[in-house]
């Protein structure tokens, strides 16, 4: 049995039950070789990004909808559509003929499976796609996207700006590093990346960022074991750049893991100071823990809690890194937009509510308080925002955080102070932050 394919089927059978994707491939490729894990990558994230094209493009030539059949079967059919559609290098009989075997051994259907993508393979040309006509269906079908998300970003954004967001969303992500400014400077640190062979550029908006074009793998390049890098996104520097942190202040880090947001934080503080990492999921905190050790920093402190409820108060500042619905993430998370429904906005929007209520009693007089998500949806940003200003926050102001930014970041600030990654620079994470401070009448 070819080991990357079966593999790949297990993962794609298991995302179907809510399952995360990136967790499960990190733990498999610990097993590949460099070509494999490629190659496992490769099939597991092209099914998820393009699974609604490869179903219709295999409904055209089968009986009944591939949704219909069973489990196994049906992600069978999508690798091997995959193969066949998106993958040149894949000869189309390695495609169907390793996609039989695994039907053999799991599908129970091989002959459904051989004769299926066999057509497939013969009358690709004839495929017809849904029309212009209909921009919502089309751009459903050739993106992969469910209707629901394209409804919402095509009334928002408007046809051509919807359809650009959906393209990059089946973009790999880049794969940027957050220089550990304890240990390095960005420019000690690319140049010995350069030397290992690694083809780098610098992020635009951050920095601190370094974009690997490519490289002979992250825990080989040098510098990884010493702690002076850690793999985060250019949107997500830029948040704890806005909190602006001094050394020696006290900090809360409301929702932490697994560490990205916090250990930044300890670095612009030059390690002086703490930073309460408080994070709700027992499993996620030893993450915390080993992300700090590994970088050399010593003022974090992972406390389970839930932010909604902790009491602990008097902190000069605040991070709310609120759990979303992630539709900002989407390219690095392509079966989040298979697991969540649009119901999922609202339900989280009442949740980071509670959140920002409760951690904004925290924060001393004249203390600064930022809110931020990896979302899109105005339900879970400034709509949040805007009730927390009417309502428990009325002792706030948003301040504009163009200071404490990088000069070219400054023009994904809106006039009302928020920052948008998305839509203005699809090249980075969709996020949302804004930056706010507490007067100094005190807690209300």
């Amino acid at each position: 049995m070819d080991r990357p394919r079966e593999t790949a089927l297990e993962i794609l059978r298991k995302t179907e039950d809510g399952v995360f994707a990136d967790s499960l491939l990190e733990e498999a490729r610990r097993s590949f070789d460099e070509r494999d894990s490629a190659f496992l990558l490769e099939l597991v994230y092209g099914v998820l990004r393009n699974r609604l094209c490869l179903d219709w493009a295999l409904d055209r030539f089968s009986a009944q909808p591939v949704e219909k059949t069973d489990t196994s079967t049906r992600n069978i059919l999508r690798l091997g559509a995959y193969q066949l559609l998106f993958l040149d290098r894949v000869p189309p009989s390695a495609a169907v003929n390793t996609s039989v075997e695994l039907a053999k051994a799991y599908g129970r259907k091989q002959g459904y499976v051989n004769g299926l993508l066999r057509n497939l393979d013969r009358k690709r040309e004839t495929i017809a796609y849904p029309g212009a006509e209909n921009p919502v269906r089309r751009f459903s079908v050739l993106y992969s996207h469910p209707d629901w998300m394209v409804r919402r970003w095509t009334l928002r954004f408007g046809t051509e700006t919807a359809e650009t967001l959906l393209r990059e969303n089946n973009a790999p992500a880049p794969l940027v590093l957050r220089t550990n400014t304890l240990r390095t400077t960005r420019e000690e640190l690319k140049t010995d990346l350069e030397r290992a062979g690694a083809r780098i550029i610098e992020t635009v908006y951050s920095s601190a960022g370094i974009t690997l074009v490519s490289s002979p793998g992250i825990r080989t390049l040098p510098g990884y074991g010493e702690g002076r890098f850690m793999v985060q996104d250019e949107a997500a520097q830029l948040i704890s750049l806005m909190l602006a942190p001094e050394p020696g202040e006290r900090v809360l880090d409301a929702c932490a893991a697994p560490g990205g947001k916090a250990t930044h934080l300890a670095e612009l503080m030059r390690d002086k100071g703490e930073i309460i990492a408080l994070e709700l999921n027992p499993a996620r905190i030893a993450r915390i823990g080993e992300n700090s050790r590994r970088l050399g920093i010593s003022i974090i402190v992972p406390k389970q809690g839930d932010a909604a409820n902790y009491a602990e108060e008097g902190f000069d500042r605040v991070l709310i890194d609120a759990p979303c619905s992630g539709l900002g993430v989407l390219r690095r998370h392509p079966d989040g937009r298979w697991n969540k429904g649009e119901g999922a906005i609202r339900e989280r929007a009442a949740i980071q509510r509670r959140i920002l209520d409760n951690c904004s009693r925290l924060l001393r007089p004249g203390g600064a308080l930022v809110y931020a998500t990896c979302t899109t949806e105005p339900e879970e940003n400034e709509e949040v925002v805007d009730a927390f200003l009417a309502g428990t926050g009325g002792g706030f102001f948003v301040d504009d955080p163009r200071q404490y930014l990088p000069r070219r970041a400054s023009a994904l600030v809106d006039g009302r102070g928020f920052l948008h990654t998305y839509p203005k620079a699809p090249e980075m994470d969709g996020f949302f932050g804004v930056r706010m401070v507490k007067s100094g009448g005190g807690s209300r």
